[in-house]
C-alpha cells in the first residue's frame, strides 16, 4: 500500500521585520527635566559667587549684558553637553543621528531663509499691534549699542545651534519616538516659548508669537526628518530681528 504524497504547502510567508524599538523613553525626558531645573536654579548662582569674588557687592540685577549672554552660553554648553552624555554613553546612540543632523532634501535654502525672515517680519508687524504692559527685560537689555551687537553676535552665531540641538534635536527625538510628530511638534513649540518667557515678560503677545515659531520650526523639522532646516529658519529669524532692531535704533539716535 502507497500513501499519497503530502501536498505542497507552497511558498512560506514573509514575515516583516519587528521595526527597531527606540532607545528612549519618558525617563529620559524626566531625567533631562530635573538636569534642567537643576541647572537653571544653580548656575546662576554659581555664576554670581564667582563673580563676587572680584567684586564682592555684586548683586543679580548689575548683571551687565555681557555677563547675561556669557551665562546664557554656558548654561547651552552645559545642557548640550548633558544631551550627548544621554545619547553617547547612556544609550550609546550616534549623535548627529540622533538629532537628525542630516543634508536637507525637503525645501531649498533659499525658501528656508526666506521663511525666517518673513517670520520675523511678521512677528514685528503683529507685536506693533498690541504694545506690552511694561518694557519687556530683553528690551532693557540692549539698550546700548555694545550690548546690541554683543546679543546680535551670540544670537546669530550662537543661540539658533544650540537651541535647536536642545528642542528639536534631542527633545523632538525622544518626544516622537514616545508619542508620534502630533505630540513632539507641539510640545517642543511650548518648551521654546517657556525658554524665552524671562525675555519676553510682560508682553503677552510677544510670547504667543514666539510660541508659533516654535511651531513653524517644529513643524518644518518633521517634514524634512532632519535639525538643519529649522536651524537655517532659526538663524535667518534671529538675524532679521536683530538687523531691523539695530537699523531702528540708529535711525531714532540719527533722528535725535
Amino acid at each position: 500500500m502507497y500513501s499519497l504524497p503530502e501536498p505542497d504547502p507552497g511558498p512560506e510567508p514573509e514575515i516583516e521585520p519587528a521595526a527597531p524599538r527606540s532607545p528612549w523613553s519618558a525617563v529620559d525626558i524626566v531625567v533631562f527635566a530635573v538636569f534642567f531645573l537643576l541647572t537653571v536654579l544653580l548656575l546662576p548662582y554659581s555664576f554670581i559667587r564667582i563673580w563676587q569674588i572680584f567684586n564682592p557687592a555684586l548683586k543679580v540685577a548689575d548683571l551687565t549684558a555681557v555677563d547675561q549672554v556669557l551665562l546664557q552660553g554656558v548654561l547651552n554648553v552645559v545642557l548640550v553637553g548633558f544631551i550627548a552624555f544621554l545619547i553617547k554613553v547612556v544609550h550609546r546612540q550616534p549623535f548627529l543621528e540622533t538629532i537628525h543632523w542630516f543634508r536637507n532634501y525637503e525645501f531649498p535654502n533659499s525658501f528656508l531663509m526666506a521663511l525666517g525672515a518673513t517670520l520675523a517680519i511678521s512677528v514685528l508687524i503683529v507685536s506693533s499691534f498690541f504694545p506690552p504692559s511694561s518694557q519687556p527685560p530683553i528690551e532693557r537689555l540692549l539698550s546700548s549699542t555694545s550690548a546690541m551687537y554683543i546679543f546680535a553676535i551670540f544670537g546669530i552665531g550662537v543661540a539658533p545651534l544650540f537651541e535647536e540641538v536642545i528642542f528639536r534635536g534631542f527633545l523632538f527625538k525622544v518626544l516622537s519616538d514616545i508619542g508620534g510628530p502630533g505630540t513632539a511638534v507641539p510640545t517642543t513649540a511650548a518648551l521654546f516659548a517657556l525658554l524665552h518667557i524671562p525675555q519676553l515678560w510682560g508682553s503677552w503677545a510677544g510670547i504667543a508669537l514666539i510660541f508659533l515659531v516654535g511651531y513653524v520650526l517644529s513643524f518644518i523639522r518633521y517634514r524634512s526628518n532632519s535639525l538643519i532646516p529649522s536651524f537655517i529658519v532659526h538663524t535667518s529669524y534671529n538675524a532679521m530681528l536683530f538687523g531691523v532692531f539695530a537699523l531702528g535704533t540708529f535711525v531714532q539716535k540719527g533722528a535725535t
